[in-house]
C-alpha cells in the first residue's frame, strides 16, 4: 500500500510532508474541496471566534449563535495535553513543521475535520499565546471573529471571580516568559520580564502580550494575507447586543435565530459556579476594581505596547494597541465584599442508590449515569493493563482538565494512578470521548443507546433537572425525588454519546451522535432533539456516559479490562503502520470496541 501521509500537493505547488501538522491540515482541507488558492470566505470552513483574552464575551457569542451554528469550545486548546507539540501549554511550542505521532496524527486530522461543514461552525479559541500562528495556519481558510474588551473589563472579571488564583496564573505567567526566551520568540523576551510581577501588572502584560501575539499571526506577510477578519467589541454588545449581532450576521452571511436566547437578570442563588454563564444581563460598563489596581492594569499595557513598538513591526503594534482601547469607558466602583464559596463537598457521603437498569421502552437503562468514581477504576486498571490515556499530549479515554478548569479526573505520575476532585465522586464523568464511553460499556457488558432508543425513551420524560446553568455544574447522579427504581437525569445534567452517528465515507473520520440537556445547554424541547455529533476522540464538559442492555443481557457479555487493552494497544499501533483512510482506521476501532470476544 502508497505511504500516502509521505508526501501532499499544495495548490500553490509546494509539498507537505503528511506526518507534520501542516501536512495534516492540508489533507483535512483537500478532503472537504479547499485548496491553498481558493476563497477564505468559503461556507465549508469554520469561522474562527479568537479573543484578545479571557473574559472578552466568547461564551455570549457562541450562546447567542448556537442555533444557526454549531460549536466547539476551545477544541486545540483544551483537547491538547502540555506535551503535544502544538499546545498552547507547551512551554516549547513547535510550530506547524511538528511531526506527530500516529495517534497524534490521527486526532488532529479528525478533531479538524469536525469543525469543517454546513450550516458554517463556530470555533472558539482564547488565550492561544504563542500556539497562535500555529492554530490559524491549521485553518487557513477560515475568517476570524476578533473578540476585544478593554483591559480594566478583563481586569475587574478576573477580579470578581478570583480567576488569577483558581486558574493559576502565576504558573502561566512564568511559564510565558519562558517561553518567550526560546529562538522563534525572542523578540517578546522583553514584553514578559522575569521580574515575579504583582498580579495587576502581571495580567497587564499578559493581556497585551496575547492581543499581540494575535495581531502578528493575522499581519499580513511578504505575500499578503487573505484572511477575512472583524472586530466584535465586548463593550459595543453590552451597548446594543442586537446591533452587533446582526451585523456580524451580516458580515458572515448568516441569519439570526427568530428568537434570540432569553437573558435572565441573573442565575439562581442556589448556582455554585457562574464563570461560564451567559444568562446575566448587562447594560452598564462598570468594573469592581480598587482605582490603584486599575491604574496599573492601564499603565502597564500601555507600557508592554510601548516596548513591542521597539521590536516588533509597526503593522502588529499598531493593531493590537487598537484592540485595547476601551477602559475610560468603565466607573470604576469599589469591589464588592463577596463570601468566599465554601469547597463543593457537602455530598461526600452521599447513599447512591444501587446501579441498575430499569425498563424504558424495550430497552433496559442504566438508572444512573456513569460516576467519576467508576470512570477512574477503570482508567486505572485499563492503565495497569498497559494502556496510558495520554500519548504525546494526545488523549485516548478522557480529557484531564485541572480542577480549576472543570476537570474532576486526574492522573498522578508519581503514583501513577487516577483519583478523583473531593467531592465529585458521586457526580457524572465528562471528558469523556466516545473511545473511553464504550470502552466502559464494553467492561459493563452494555452498549451505547442510539440516537434513536435515546429520542423515543425520552418522549414523555420530565423536564431536564439541570440545564442551562442552573446548578452551575453538574449534580449528584441520584435525582433527588427519584426512587432506586427509576432511571435518574434521563434528560439533563448530562448529555450522553451514542452508539451511532451520522453516514460518512472511509476518507471522513467517523462521528457519533450526542443526545440530551447538559447542566451548560438549553433545556428545551428543540434543543434536546437538535442533531449534533462529534469525533471519536473528542470530548468536552457536557457529556458524559449512559449504558443500556438488551432484555434479559447475561453478564458473561463483558469483556475483560486486559482483552480491551490489547483491542485498544493494537489500533494505536495501527495508526503508525502504513497510511489508511481515517474512516477506514475509524471503523475498525468501532468493531474492536463494540464486537464481542
Amino acid at each position: 500500500m502508497t505511504d500516502t501521509f509521505s508526501k501532499r500537493a499544495h495548490g500553490d505547488g509546494t509539498v507537505a510532508n503528511e506526518r507534520t501538522a501542516v501536512g495534516t491540515a492540508a489533507r483535512v482541507a483537500a478532503m472537504h474541496g479547499l485548496s491553498a488558492d481558493q476563497d477564505p470566505m468559503h461556507p465549508v470552513a469554520p469561522v474562527l471566534a479568537l479573543g484578545i483574552f479571557e473574559r472578552v464575551g466568547s461564551n455570549w457569542l457562541s450562546d447567542s449563535l448556537r442555533t444557526v451554528m454549531p460549536q466547539h469550545n476551545e477544541p486545540l486548546r483544551q483537547q491538547l495535553g502540555r506535551d503535544h507539540p502544538l499546545s498552547a501549554l507547551n512551554p516549547s511550542p513547535a510550530g506547524l513543521d511538528a511531526e506527530l505521532g500516529g495517534l497524534g496524527r490521527h486526532h488532529l486530522a479528525c478533531a479538524l475535520s469536525d469543525l469543517y461543514g454546513r450550516p458554517r461552525h463556530l470555533v472558539k479559541e482564547t488565550n492561544l499565546f504563542f500556539a497562535t500562528s500555529t492554530v490559524l495556519g491549521l485553518l487557513p481558510h477560515s475568517p476570524a471573529v476578533i473578540l476585544t474588551r478593554a483591559p480594566v473589563g478583563i481586569a475587574s472579571s478576573f477580579a470578581r471571580g478570583g480567576l488569577w488564583t483558581r486558574w493559576k496564573y502565576v504558573e502561566r505567567y512564568q511559564q510565558l516568559a519562558r517561553a518567550a526566551r526560546t529562538p522563534q520568540w525572542q523578540d517578546f523576551a522583553p514584553l514578559l520580564p522575569q521580574d515575579d510581577p504583582e498580579a495587576p501588572v502581571a495580567l497587564a502584560r499578559l493581556i497585551a502580550v496575547n492581543a499581540l501575539l494575535l495581531a502578528h499571526a493575522l499581519t499580513p506577510g511578504p505575500a499578503g494575507c487573505r484572511r477575512n477578519c472583524t472586530v466584535v467589541s465586548y463593550e459595543e454588545h453590552v451597548r446594543d447586543s442586537s446591533a452587533t449581532l446582526a451585523a456580524l450576521a451580516r458580515h458572515l452571511g448568516i441569519e439570526l435565530p427568530p428568537n434570540p436566547p432569553a437573558r435572565a437578570p441573573g442565575l439562581p442563588a442556589t448556582a455554585a459556579e457562574s464563570t461560564f454563564a451567559t444568562t446575566r444581563h448587562k447594560d452598564t460598563l462598570t468594573a469592581e476594581l480598587e482605582p490603584r489596581d486599575a491604574e496599573l492594569v492601564s499603565h502597564h499595557v500601555a507600557t508592554t505596547v510601548g516596548i513591542a513598538e521597539k521590536v516588533l513591526d509597526p503593522q502588529t503594534t499598531a493593531t493590537a494597541s487598537g484592540w485595547l482601547t476601551g477602559d475610560d469607558l468603565y466607573e470604576l466602583r469599589e469591589p464588592a465584599r463577596r463570601k468566599r464559596a465554601a469547597a463543593r463537598t457537602p455530598q461526600d457521603g452521599q447513599r447512591l442508590p444501587a446501579p441498575g437498569y430499569r425498563p424504558v421502552t424495550r430497552l433496559s437503562w442504566r438508572n444512573l449515569l456513569v460516576t467519576n468514581l467508576e470512570m477512574a477504576e477503570l482508567l486505572n486498571d485499563l492503565h495497569e493493563a498497559g494502556v496510558p490515556n495520554t500519548r504525546g499530549g494526545t488523549n485516548l479515554l478522557v480529557c484531564p482538565m485541572p480542577h480549576e478548569r472543570g476537570g474532576r479526573l486526574h492522573f498522578d505520575s508519581g503514583k501513577q494512578r487516577w483519583s478523583v476532585s473531593r467531592g465529585y465522586e458521586s457526580h457524572p464523568a465528562y471528558w469523556v470521548t466516545w473511545v473511553g464511553a464504550v470502552a466502559r460499556a464494553a467492561w459493563s457488558g452494555a452498549r451505547l443507546p442510539t440516537r434513536a432508543e435515546a429520542l423515543e425513551a425520552t418522549f414523555s420524560a420530565p423536564p431536564p433537572a439541570n440545564c442551562a446553568y442552573a446548578v452551575g455544574d453538574t449534580s449528584p447522579v441520584a435525582e433527588p425525588g427519584r426512587g432506586s427504581g427509576q432511571v435518574h437525569h434521563l434528560v439533563g445534567n448530562l448529555q450522553i454519546w451514542c452508539d451511532d452517528g451520522p453516514d460518512s465515507t472511509d476518507e471522513e473520520p467517523i462521528r457519533k451522535y450526542l443526545f440530551g440537556a447538559a447542566w451548560n445547554t438549553p433545556g428545551t424541547k428543540q434543543e434536546i432533539a437538535a442533531v449534533r455529533s462529534r469525533y471519536l476522540l473528542g470530548s468536552s464538559r457536557g457529556v458524559g456516559v449512559r449504558l443500556v442492555r438488551e432484555p434479559d443481557t447475561p453478564a458473561c457479555t463483558a469483556l475483560g479490562v486486559w482483552e480491551i487493552a490489547h483491542r485498544l494497544n493494537r489500533w494505536v499501533a495501527e495508526l503508525d503502520g502504513p497510511a489508511r483512510p481515517l474512516g477506514e482506521l475509524d471503523r475498525r476501532l468501532v468493531t474492536a470496541l463494540t464486537s464481542g470476544s
